[in-house]
């Protein structure tokens, strides 16, 4: 009995090494799941970590190629959907990939991250409403404090005035609250005062330099005020940050004349660099299947 089990431990452990490795090593955790391949053809786990580690490295056929059969084969599991947005958006395809990080959120409206990738496809293609509603749901799905609760729900659904009181008398309270002051900064930008939410996300940046979510805010409000040049110097710098995005920055920056449209590019490469995606099986995800 034991030796029966030992085989899929050996297995378990191959996965979560290998999509350790697709955070800071895209190119290692291809050779892992290929040679985990090797041992289990067809396995959708280390499948969909080879799909993810060509995206990773920029590489968008490569990554559809693996990505878009998988999706078919197991329509039910989030991290098929997510990741084949994220593969899609690489490839130019935004339309198709709002449609999959569409299905993600449908299938798991908590994915913090899905919301926020959803919101920069429709900041790239123009949609800003679409857009604030996808980041006011990613607002909603990443926060923790419970006493941030009744705002976040408040800001999703619509209902400015009561989010922003609630957040300004959380702040009276907790005044270097990042995450509270971040909100606030978006009640600002759904009323159109976009210098006020400058104001306070560069509060957030002060207190905490390495917000990468709130930094991702500052260069979306600078844009809507046409200041390209100002959010491309923010969006780079996150680019600049993750690690997994350095080597195609200078790519990207050279492909768009255009200070607009390299910026509406960039959103849509832009993911969440501090908290890169790592595809492990969701609860009764296809990777769970095949242990006989």
């Amino acid at each position: 009995m034991s030796g029966a089990q030992e085989p899929v431990g050996t297995l378990e452990v191959a996965l979560a090494h290998a999509a350790k490795l697709l955070v800071s090593d895209p190119a290692l955790a291809a050779e892992q799941a290929s040679e985990i391949l090797k041992v289990a053809p067809g396995h959708p786990v280390a499948t969909i970590i080879l799909g993810a580690s060509h995206r990773a490295r920029g590489d968008a056929p490569a990554a559809l190629a693996i990505l878009e059969p998988l999706a078919l084969a197991y329509p039910d599991w989030v991290s098929t959907h997510y990741e084949l947005g994220l593969a899609l958006g690489l490839a130019g395809r935004s339309r198709d990939a709002v449609a999959e990080l569409r299905t993600a959120v449908r299938l798991k409206p908590e994915m913090g991250d899905a919301w926020r990738a959803l919101g920069d496809h429709h900041t790239a293609l123009g949609e800003t409403a679409a857009a604030d509603a996808a980041y006011s749901a990613h607002i909603q799905a990443s926060t923790r404090d419970p006493r941030l609760l009744a705002p976040a729900a408040a800001l999703c659904d619509g209902n400015i005035p009561v989010a922003e009181q609630l957040l300004r008398e959380h702040l009276k309270r907790f005044p270097t609250d990042v995450v509270a002051l971040r909100m606030l900064a978006e009640v600002a930008a759904r009323l159109g005062r976009y210098k006020d939410s400058e104001t306070l996300l560069l509060r957030c940046l002060e207190l905490a330099p390495g917000f990468t979510a709130a930094r991702h805010n500052l260069a979306l409000v600078l844009q809507r005020q046409d200041r390209l040049s100002d959010a491309l110097l923010e969006v780079e710098a996150l680019l600049e940050a993750s690690p997994r995005w350095r080597a195609n920055a200078a790519r990207r920056l050279q492909m768009f004349e255009n200070p607009g449209r390299r910026l509406a590019r960039h959103m849509v490469d832009l993911t969440e660099p501090c908290t890169p995606s790592r595809p492990v099986p969701d609860p009764g995800a296809p990777g769970r299947l095949n242990r006989s």
